[in-house]
């Protein structure tokens, strides 16, 4: 499978393809748009009635009681309104986050899906865990709750400058005014912010290692008396996060102060404006009276506008991370399948190099694999038996060099073709919550009974099987933690032998057993399997001394070319 990516035009604007999110939902959107509306509609004619108040208050006649009545009767009846529809405009808000984040979930997990293992190994596991979680957390606040506000808020600021705009144009110009000068200082201040909040983000994530560093060794420090030192570290992440945190909320109080003693005094700047028109004799004093009433009402809806339009600015970078995937930015196209060509070596490293960061993690590894065999790559921890592992299935493409099968470069491979050709069985056993018999057959289908229940006597699950009252229909939970690590294990090794492929990696499979025992395993699966060729990484050579066939190689002797000896 030959992957074509393709640049996001620079033209894409983040915000239009939020606005594509809820393409699907037009006519609930239409509603909602409605009912802020109506909500708007009803808070200008509120301001109104209260003006009708003061005016029946500063004129008084004999239905002045009878108009105050109606006048309290009218405001009651707005705000029963009011908050029906607002429950409304909530409740279908809802609905919609729900149906469009649930239908761009699973757009997302297809094009996942849809993606070769080359271009998807390209991505960290925790970049894609936190798309579908976290950014879709935070769309979903903003679709259900904050966009509503933030409708509600424009609609009323801008029906309240239209409203003041009729009664005078210069009113609703020194609006304006105030309301771009507050968005200019706080576009200023935010832009010294930057910095602080980099420092305080940080601080904070040093803070959280530090955090889950002390939780998770707690125990062992205390048992060698270091839980003291343990604590001391964990005080100056602290202070330090503290330190950078304060500097950040100092200058975001200064921010929003400054900006709400703008937004907030708006009338302020309108009264000058307002008492000079009443002298010229253009404006009456009861209109003076309704401007001052909506301007002040017009303090709470900018307000927010302020507050939301920074959440909306932070939801930005969500969508940016989930536009290249929702415009299918990673495309992939299906390359005609390759035979085998026998005349090449099964499996072979060739001068391969491998990096993580900065770090090289294994540099000029060469051998090959001799067919029907078990090999064995033995060394201690962290010394990247897991990394050859994962080049060896194609899981990762190696920095340089080449990891062929059959002369094919395993990172080439379909998801088709290395389903066929390999099994692999990982240090994490990757269990679901279902029964036995799916986490073994991971969704295949046409698997025959008998080959089923050889892979299981092979991996010797059968004895446990028989101690279940329900057999492979047995439930596991999720990650299998229902399970003992030597059950998981045998599991995962019956789902990579069920197709009886020509190549098993097991990497690092603890069985929980004694040197003999472990040895006999593998002589016991090698006989189920004997046209099946087994990499096996393992930290200690000497529990499979004893099997026949088996090829040794010493990872630190790897880095040499051409090192192999039959054990």
């Amino acid at each position: 499978m030959r992957v074509e990516p393709y640049s996001v035009e620079e033209s894409i604007n983040p915000w239009s393809v939020f606005v594509s999110f809820l393409a699907t939902c037009k006519g609930k959107v239409t509603l909602v748009l409605s009912l802020a509306t109506s909500i708007s509609l009803i808070e200008l004619m509120s301001v109104y009635l209260l003006f009708l108040s003061i005016q029946a208050l500063l004129l008084p006649s004999t239905s002045s009681v009878d108009k105050l009545t109606w006048i309290v009767v009218g405001l009651v009846g707005a705000i029963l309104i009011k908050s029906a529809l607002g429950m409304a405009a909530y409740y279908f808000s809802h609905q919609i986050a729900l149906k469009a984040l649930t239908e761009l979930r699973l757009m997302l997990v297809n094009r996942f899906a849809a993606l070769s293992q080359k271009c998807l190994s390209q991505h960290q596991p925790e970049e894609l865990k936190y798309l579908l979680t976290e950014d879709m957390k935070k769309l979903e606040v903003v679709i259900s709750r904050h966009s509503v506000e933030l409708l509600q808020a424009v609609i009323s600021s801008l029906m309240i400058v239209i409203a003041l705009y009729f009664i005078d144009w210069r009113l609703a110009l020194s609006i304006v005014a105030v309301a771009s000068m507050a968005l200019l200082v706080s576009r200023l201040f935010m832009s010294k912010m930057a910095s602080y909040q980099a420092k305080a983000k940080g601080a904070e994530e040093g803070l959280n290692s530090a955090l889950i560093d002390y939780v998770k060794y707690a125990p062992l420090a205390k048992a060698h008396g270091l839980d003291s030192q343990y604590f001391t570290t964990l005080s100056n992440k602290a202070a330090n996060y503290n330190d950078a945190a304060l500097c950040f909320v100092e200058q975001e109080v200064r921010n929003r102060a400054l900006c709400s003693a703008l937004l907030g005094s708006s009338f302020i700047f309108m009264l000058p404006t307002a008492i000079w028109l009443h002298s010229v004799e253009l404006l009456t004093l009861e209109l003076v009276v309704l401007s001052i009433l909506l301007v002040m009402s017009m303090v709470a809806p900018i307000l927010s506008i302020y507050y939301l339009l920074k959440k909306f600015s932070g939801l930005q970078d969500s969508i940016q991370r989930i536009m290249p995937w929702y415009v299918n930015q990673y495309s992939s196209r299906k390359s005609a399948p390759q035979a085998i060509d026998l005349k090449y070596p099964q499996l072979q490293f060739y001068h391969v190099g491998f990096n993580y960061k900065q770090h090289s993690i294994l540099s000029n590894v060469h051998f090959e694999l001799r067919p029907n065999t078990i090999n064995v790559v033995f060394a201690g921890a962290g010394s990247g038996k897991s990394t050859l592992a994962m080049l060896a299935s194609g899981l990762i493409s190696p920095s340089s060099g080449r990891v062929q099968l059959y002369g094919k470069d395993v990172s080439e491979l379909s998801d088709s073709e290395r389903a066929n050709d390999m099994g692999v069985v990982t240090q994490a056993c990757y269990l679901f919550e279902g029964s036995v018999r799916d986490n073994i057959l991971l969704g295949r289908s046409g698997v025959s009974t008998a080959a089923l229940e050889h892979a299981i006597v092979a991996s010797q699950l059968k004895p446990w099987l028989q101690q279940q009252t329900s057999g492979l229909e047995t439930q596991l939970q999720a990650q299998g933690k229902n399970l003992s690590c030597r059950e998981k294990i045998r599991i995962a090794i019956a789902r990579a032998l069920i197709s009886a492929p020509p190549l098993v990696i097991i990497d690092d499979a603890d069985l929980a057993m004694d040197n003999q025992t472990h040895a006999k395993f593998y002589q016991t699966l090698k006989g189920h399997y004997p046209n099946t060729t087994f990499l096996v990484l393992h930290a200690h050579i000497s529990a499979l001394k004893t099997v026949n066939k088996l090829m040794c190689f010493a990872m630190e002797k790897l880095f040499r070319k051409a090192h192999m000896k039959l054990c």
